[in-house]
């Protein structure tokens, strides 16, 4: 951490045991150029989730900075008025949407974003704009640290496996994808678990119930308490994570209004 901050001469804290950075002094309004990018981008491989406070950004100054760090994608559930680049996730989207293990609103149940698509992004950037009073955190689950603590016979068992994802809850064009059941990192080189309740629907060539009770166990593993980090937001924080490491929950104990946006950054081919 000492290193990366040093060179963007910013103040940095660990946001929690299990992951995260605290960046501070930084204005990305005003300095987003390719040398602090290539700064955040070392943070962000070493903690997995980066949150920077006090980022006064539009959303088209927010698609500019995400395109930074790569191609963006699109959500076909909802778009910002100003860009399709940027969504806009609030009180806008009412629908509930039936995942495997449940009904949620847009953006509950724990989940990696759109691990259904076939280059699912590999970093998110989510923007505060407007929060209710108490409650609406997020939270995060790191998938180094679930992968890493299962016992050696479940890793050895789950090394070659392959799953279905889905993204039909949000229309029947969206497209169907399959995955690795562990992703290694393209950039770091560490495995991490690669599966999630809202879009992995079976594990291919296993019998459905089997299938089942393996994608139970370890999705009730990879939430558990020490590999999580909740995040209470404040009013212009924007965090930034790795979808080929973490997973995260929006967390709907409020009634008031609330209003973020997103933005995702593409990927590869996960492997």
């Amino acid at each position: 951490m000492a290193e990366a901050a040093q060179e963007l001469g910013v103040v940095t804290s660990r946001a929690s045991v299990a992951m995260g950075a605290r960046v501070e002094g930084i204005d990305l309004a005003e300095d987003g150029g390719a040398d602090v990018i290539g700064d955040l981008r070392d943070l962000l491989l070493e903690h997995h989730l980066l949150v920077l406070p006090g980022q006064e950004l539009s959303a088209l100054e927010l698609e500019a900075f995400g395109r930074r760090w790569g191609d963006l994608l699109t959500h076909p559930a909802t778009k910002h008025r100003d860009t399709d680049y940027v969504q806009f996730i609030g009180d806008r989207v009412k629908t509930k949407f039936t995942f495997f293990r449940g009904v949620h609103p847009f953006g509950g149940g724990w989940h990696s974003d759109m691990t259904w698509h076939s280059t699912p992004p590999i970093i998110t950037g989510l923007h505060a704009q407007r929060l209710p009073s108490s409650g609406g955190d997020t939270a995060f689950a790191n998938q180094h640290l679930a992968y890493e603590s299962l016992r050696e016979d479940l890793r050895e068992r789950i090394a070659d496996l392959k799953a279905f994802h889905t993204g039909k809850v949000f229309g029947p064009d969206v497209e169907d994808s399959v995955h690795p059941v562990v992703r290694t990192h393209d950039e770091t080189g560490r495995k991490a678990l690669y599966v999630n309740g809202n879009f992995t629907k079976y594990i291919l060539d296993m019998p459905e119930d089997e299938s089942e009770l393996l994608l139970y166990a370890l999705f009730a593993h990879a939430t558990r308490p020490e590999f999580v980090y909740r995040h209470h937001w404040q009013v212009n924080d924007l965090v930034l994570w790795d979808n080929r490491s973490v997973m995260h929950y929006a967390i709907r104990d409020y009634d008031e209004p609330r209003f973020m946006h997103r933005i995702v950054v593409k990927g590869g081919t996960p492997a």
